[in-house]
């Protein structure tokens, strides 16, 4: 162990633990809102204190759940968590008054009537970051995927990063902004990523000793007090021995979550062979990257990727086709359920179709919280 890491809290037994590569846990940001006027309400504190504390946390704003499942060597075990947190969840907000639903942004939410929960880790991010951190009210899906040796979770790390802009366009589910169309399919991505000057994409680290190198030097000049400020769209969570993805927003329908889930484990299948079998491959630029993520972020599934060999662009479905059926051929997984996203219209494309037919962002706010108790007791968790 190098000096700088005995210099600092990164766990002496990160990414060398006893265990099972390739399991499998998520995070998923509800939030609540009023039924009468359907904005962003509190009560998410109320709520935590009367649920298991390993289902459940807080989340920055009063307004805000985020639900924890357990560990799983499968996908499907993921979802299963999904869903039963899900509706214990809905029952405890409909017996506080509250509708309960998830979206990468909620439409019509407004940032300045939220509340930062009384937790010591918010309270000096909102010391800390001011304005910018009271206007995050976003929601997504992280999600994790457990490896063994550190070199080879930095490579995994450093891979995945080319597949932000693959992950985030299938995910899109934040087209407003405080009752606003914005002309992004994900919001979240600009009021979140673009706007926090340590998330988004990070540049690629190398080796571990860089990676450690960094934390010390976070830590050490006060940038910050935990790993957990450090909010890449992808990162190292060294606390679990996992490769946390951070590129989604969140989705009403569990299908596409567990969809999402199953493409992030078939990624990381491929990276950790091609790592194992020593078939590394080239690390892509940031800058590169960031092009076919502003696609992503502006279009969705309706736009263009370059190609980072050619540089030739290329119809974004197309480019994630090419990679889903590149993922069939080298890895185990069922990407059935990534196949339909990308055939069906995308959850920001239901928004935007609720909102022309009524002409209403309070009617996209009531349509997705009935579907996301549909997603519990009907037809939308199919």
């Amino acid at each position: 162990m190098s000096n700088v890491e005995k210099q600092f809290f990164l766990p002496e037994d990160a990414f060398e633990r006893d265990v099972p590569e390739g399991t499998l846990g998520a995070e998923e940001e509800l939030w609540l809102a009023e039924p009468e006027t359907l904005r962003l309400a509190d009560g998410a504190q109320k709520i935590l204190a009367s649920v298991p504390e390993d289902h459940f946390s807080g989340e920055l704003i009063d307004c805000e759940i985020e639900s924890n499942t357990g560990v799983h060597g499968e996908p499907r075990g993921v979802v299963e968590d999904i869903v039963a947190r899900r509706r214990e969840l809905l029952v405890r907000a409909e017996d506080l008054g509250r509708l309960l639903g998830t979206s990468g942004t909620h439409p019509i939410g407004d940032w300045r009537e939220q509340q930062i929960i009384d937790k010591p880790h918010y309270q000096r991010l909102k010391s800390k970051l001011g304005w910018l951190i009271r206007r995050n009210n976003t929601f997504s899906l992280h999600v994790h995927y457990a490896v063994r040796g550190r070199e080879k979770a930095v490579y995994v790390f450093d891979r995945l990063r080319e597949y932000v802009p693959h992950m985030l366009a299938l995910s899109v589910n934040s087209p407003f902004w405080q009752g606003e169309i914005t002309d992004m399919q994900s919001s979240r991505v600009l009021i979140f990523s673009r706007s926090i000057h340590r998330a988004g994409m990070p540049e690629p680290l190398g080796s571990w000793d860089n990676y450690a190198k960094y934390v010390d030097f976070a830590q050490r000049s006060g940038a910050i007090d935990a790993l957990a400020e450090i909010w890449w769209d992808v990162r190292p969570h060294a606390g679990l021995g996992t490769i946390e993805i951070r590129a989604f927003d969140a989705q009403v329908a569990p299908w596409r979550s567990g969809a999402l889930v199953t493409l992030s484990a078939a990624l990381c299948d491929l990276l950790s062979d091609e790592y194992k079998s020593n078939d590394r491959r080239e690390i892509r630029p940031s800058r590169e990257i960031e092009e076919n993520k502003w696609s992503a972020q502006r279009h969705g599934l309706e736009g263009e990727f370059a190609d980072h060999d050619t540089h030739e662009t290329v119809k974004t479905r197309e480019a994630i086709a090419h990679l889903l059926t590149t993922l069939e051929d080298r890895t185990a997984r069922d990407l059935s359920g990534a196949w339909r996203i990308l055939d069906e219209p995308t959850e920001a494309d239901r928004q935007l179709e609720v909102w022309r037919e009524t002409g209403s962002t309070m009617e996209v706010v009531r349509d997705i919280a009935n579907r996301t108790r549909a997603s519990v007791y009907g037809s939308e968790g199919e």
